[in-house]
């Protein structure tokens, strides 16, 4: 029993010290006309040292909704991957940013005219990193998750200030039609729909997007069942049609040519809602304009949500919160930091 008391004891003092290495700050900064909340997660500095610091880009989650600073909920799985990951960057030396979308969590609501919004308020967030005193400015990535590697995408292809490298995490190569149309066919097939129910639902997908990208903003003449998987999403869409438009309209390769600074390109080959093709696309685009510095990692045993998945990829999977983000995934990331850095 004593050795049981004894290792228990190592064990706390451990968690104690870890914890003693890294604090965070609940801040708030401007976006595009709206306050902006988020945490900032800063390792132990030394008096007026300064870190090297990384602005996480979460995702949607699937479609294109806004997203808190922490991660995602699947159902009753909280999944808070932007947390840990910021935790684990801490750990490593990094300064890290995280922050509630515009209408969710504890940032203000102002409705987003067009996805440009989401960028500028993105640019807030960098602008807010840039000036904070322990954040050397020299040194920061941008960390593009699934859609936040648009907008990770597009900063990069504008910033003047320059950046220390941009990193895309299952981070589409394709447009948002494209991509979620080859998401819906999976979880049909999940569901064990029947081959005729599979082929009219997504036919019902094909015309909708069709409408949207064409200008439609309204179809009176589909009918719609919210209960349903596929409805549901294109209820969304047309809901959010000023944001999604763009989505499916442009292309991501086009935006990443654009990138000026060192690139690199994780990719899980269990990601279910974007594929490995996805990232072999982003390289090839970067080196066909002759791009100076792209890195792309294919990790085995790795799903979109960044963690390790031993066992068969399915979007069941997400339902389980136990799963740790994975350890060569962010061995990846921090090796690829800590050059860039030097």
């Amino acid at each position: 029993m004593k050795y049981a008391i004894k290792i228990l004891t190592v064990l706390v003092s451990l968690v104690i010290s870890a914890a003693a290495q890294t604090q965070s700050e609940e801040v708030k900064f401007d976006g595009l006309g709206v306050k902006l909340a988020g945490t900032l997660t800063l390792p132990k500095l030394d008096a007026g040292k300064r870190a090297p610091a990384v602005l996480i880009l979460g995702g949607s989650g699937g479609g294109s909704g806004p997203t808190v600073r922490d991660g995602f909920t699947f159902g009753a799985a909280k999944q808070s991957i932007y947390r840990d990951l910021a935790e684990s960057l801490a750990a490593r030396g990094y300064v890290s940013l995280r922050y509630d979308k515009r209408c969710v969590g504890a940032s203000e609501c102002k409705k987003a005219e067009s996805f440009d919004d989401y960028i500028d308020d993105a640019k807030g967030a960098l602008e807010f990193l840039r000036k904070h005193g322990k954040v050397d400015p020299k040194r920061i990535y941008l960390f593009g998750h699934g859609e936040g590697g648009l907008i990770a995408s597009t900063l990069g292809s504008n910033d003047e200030q320059g950046l220390a490298g941009v990193a895309l995490a299952g981070s589409p190569g394709r447009t948002l039609s494209k991509l979620m149309r080859d998401w819906l066919q999976l979880r049909l097939a999940e569901e064990g729909r029947k081959p005729d129910e599979t082929s009219a639902a997504l036919a019902k997908y094909d015309r909708i997007v069709r409408g949207l990208t064409n200008g439609r903003a309204n179809f009176p003449d589909e009918q719609f069942d919210k209960n349903n998987l596929v409805d549901a999403l294109l209820l969304d869409w047309i809901k959010q049609y000023e944001i999604v438009v763009s989505l499916l309209i442009n292309d991501p390769l086009q935006i990443v040519a654009n990138v000026k600074s060192p690139v690199l390109i994780l990719q899980g080959r269990k990601d279910l809602q974007v594929a490995v093709k996805d990232a072999q696309y982003l390289e090839e685009a970067l080196k066909r304009v002759n791009h100076p510095d792209t890195s792309l990692h294919l990790l085995d045993d790795v799903d979109h949500l960044l963690k390790t998945n031993k066992g068969a990829a399915t979007l069941a999977s997400y339902a389980d919160a136990s799963r740790p983000l994975d350890a060569a995934m962010l061995s990846v990331l921090s090796n690829w930091m800590g050059k860039k850095a030097k």
